[in-house]
């Protein structure tokens, strides 16, 4: 069987195709949710984290009504369903509130997982002042742009292309903007971006996974994004901080995902599924393919497959 690799942080995965069983009408991975253990004993799944961009939401930043439907079918089954994005805390909330969630939230690929209504915090992992100051004069060194997210807000590089891709892509407000990095009031941060050409974020994404080996997870979540956290801090570690305190084993946990950045808790859950227009990484580290169709509802059919009516 093949094997294929995916490199985040520095740390090489591996995933070996395992011919998983097929749907006939499309080929894709499936999972059935009666499907039982080698023990004989049926799974049962307590806990779901659902990605937002490309999983929960569709093209238009909006949860299609398909995917309302999947979430509160989850939730009847007695799945708590958990946001896990690289959005801020604050950003991710609205659709937490809008779902009517009552469960933490795991932000910046799992840098921070907090609860928005008692602000307890289970996990944060922030990258470090000294580390974020080098971060912000490399990407202008190398003629990149960068944006900051941090306690007090997102905080970008001056410049007009990425102030309006970033409304453009989050719908979430205009961050504050900077002429220089001394203009910028430092200090630790959940996360740092940096922003360019595809090509040349292609080239420093391999240079800094080099050159911050065991400091930074680097990961390109867009063609013109490559992303920054502290090392360790990634969807899964944040997923393993939550449920330790759930009592809730991996096991018991699906991970819904499309990207780069979903491939760690997407192979380390117990049913890992990538939507059928993911990357080539994501759908690697899951068991299980949404089938083909709108990227808005690909969310639903997948969880229409594990809990048929």
């Amino acid at each position: 069987m093949p094997v294929y690799a995916v490199i985040i942080g520095g740390l090489m995965l591996q995933f070996q195709a395992q011919g998983k069983i097929s749907s006939s009408k499309s080929g894709q991975k499936r999972h059935s949710q009666d499907k039982t253990s080698q023990s004989g004993k049926q799974q049962v799944y307590k806990l779901a984290a659902i990605d937002l961009d490309g999983t929960l939401l569709n093209p238009e930043r909006r949860i299609s009504a398909e995917n309302r439907a999947a979430v509160e079918k989850l939730i009847a089954n007695d799945v708590q369903v958990v946001l896990a994005s690289g959005r801020r805390h604050d950003d991710i909330y609205r659709f937490h509130e809008e779902l009517g969630l009552k469960t933490p939230i795991l932000s910046c690929h799992g840098a921070l997982v907090k609860d928005p209504f008692t602000g307890e915090v289970f996990c944060t992992r922030p990258i470090e002042q000294d580390l974020v100051l080098f971060l912000l004069k490399e990407a202008l060194e190398v003629g990149l742009n960068w944006v900051v997210y941090d306690e007090k807000g997102v905080h970008l590089c001056h410049s007009e292309y990425w102030i309006n891709e970033y409304i453009r892509r989050t719908d979430f407000g205009c961050p504050t903007t900077y002429k220089s990095i001394s203009e910028y009031d430092l200090t630790h941060a959940e996360k740092v971006n940096w922003m360019g050409d595809p090509e040349a974020i292609q080239q420093q994404y391999r240079r800094m996974v080099d050159l911050f080996h065991g400091k930074l997870t680097c990961v390109v979540t867009d063609p013109d994004h490559l992303e920054f956290t502290l090392h360790g801090a990634d969807k899964a570690s944040g997923l393993m901080a939550l449920i330790e305190t759930l009592g809730i084993t991996s096991d018991e946990v699906i991970t819904f995902g499309d990207s780069n950045n979903d491939v760690t808790m997407l192979s380390w859950a117990g049913l890992g599924v990538a939507m059928g227009h993911g990357t080539p990484a994501a759908k690697m580290a899951a068991k299980m393919i949404s089938e083909p169709g709108d990227e808005g509802t690909s969310l639903a059919r997948a969880v229409n497959v594990i809990f048929p009516d």
